[in-house]
């Protein structure tokens, strides 16, 4: 019974990151320099901004300071 709900709230909030992808573009910033700004792996990077995964708190954090943007901008704003 958990497990079928914690894959019903997968299903429902873990969405692809356009917004952070659109801004990291932008910025010319590849996903390997992201990933090394957060301290993973470059495949996790992209698993996270693909929505296969979520970004931890401390990881938002950084990546709003690197792309200059607020945590809800880049994450929350639709």
């Amino acid at each position: 019974m958990l497990a079928e709900k914690k894959r019903e709230l997968k299903a429902r909030y873990l969405k692809p990151k356009t917004k952070l992808r659109q801004l990291r573009r932008m910025r010319d910033i590849t996903t390997e320099q992201m990933a090394e700004a957060i301290g993973i792996e470059r495949r996790q990077y992209q698993k996270k901004e693909a929505g296969e995964y979520a970004f931890n708190d401390y990881e938002m954090v950084i990546i709003s300071r690197e792309l200059g943007e607020s945590i809800e901008a880049i994450f929350y704003a639709d």
